[in-house]
């Protein structure tokens, strides 16, 4: 009987050992919109910067840039929203010229 307790804890150890590295992964990309809600700097923006496999439709990422240069000062600097500001012109740019075929 005791033989049996032992591997059964062998092998919960086993599987727990197993399974950090797992859940460890699923939470070290934190996708952009969160990090930014959680008070931070959108880096995949402004740097092109911890994006992981992040990928918006124009009008997405249009309204997420909005949406940081919306947070104003409290969050960048005035050359990171100068920066965010061009980003959105260009992204309006591209956005008309999508949809005018010109």
């Amino acid at each position: 009987m005791r033989n049996v307790m032992r591997k059964i804890a062998l092998m919960a150890a086993a599987l727990m050992i197993m399974a950090v590295p797992v859940f460890a992964d699923e939470t070290s990309v934190m996708p952009n919109m969160e990090q930014a809600e959680q008070g931070g700097k959108n880096e995949c923006l402004l740097v092109a910067m911890n994006c992981g496999q992040q990928v918006d439709s124009i009008q997405q990422r249009i309204e997420r840039i909005q949406h940081e240069i919306g947070r104003g000062t409290a969050v960048y600097t005035n050359e990171e929203l100068r920066r965010l500001q061009d980003q959105l012109e260009e992204a309006n740019r591209n956005f008309n010229e999508l949809q005018t075929g010109a």
